[in-house]
């Protein structure tokens, strides 16, 4: 199952839809904390997390989760991007895509991550 974490109704929309049609099980979150709320570790594969959230970062939700001890692979997604930014996130193993995200280089980074994690 793929989580999808996105505070703009309309990309959450989009992102649970094109999960769906790619076969993947998707579940849609609206923020951070809305994913800490109803997180089933056991239950997801991977997580495609936008940075900037309302409330607490996409950045704030990774690093709570590494020190719970909870590894996801996660593509992160963002509209503002920024050397530094990309750079943390890449350095971290994860995956950075800037909006608008293409959905074949998305899908393929979801692929890519789930096959290095099978690995």
């Amino acid at each position: 199952m793929i989580g999808v974490v996105d505070d703009d109704p309309s990309v959450l929309k989009a992102l649970g839809r094109l999960m769906r049609s790619a076969g993947f099980d998707a579940v849609t979150f609206t923020s951070a904390e809305d994913f800490l709320a109803r997180f089933q570790q056991r239950a997801l594969a991977c997580v495609v997390l936008d940075i900037h959230l309302g409330g607490m970062s996409g950045l704030d939700l990774q690093a709570y989760l590494a020190d719970a001890g909870i590894r996801l692979p996660i593509v992160f997604i963002t509209a503002h991007d920024d050397a530094a930014t990309r750079e943390r996130v890449e350095q971290s193993g994860q995956v950075y895509l800037r909006k608008p995200v293409d959905e074949n280089c998305l899908l393929g980074a979801i692929t890519s991550l789930l096959n290095q994690s099978k690995s």
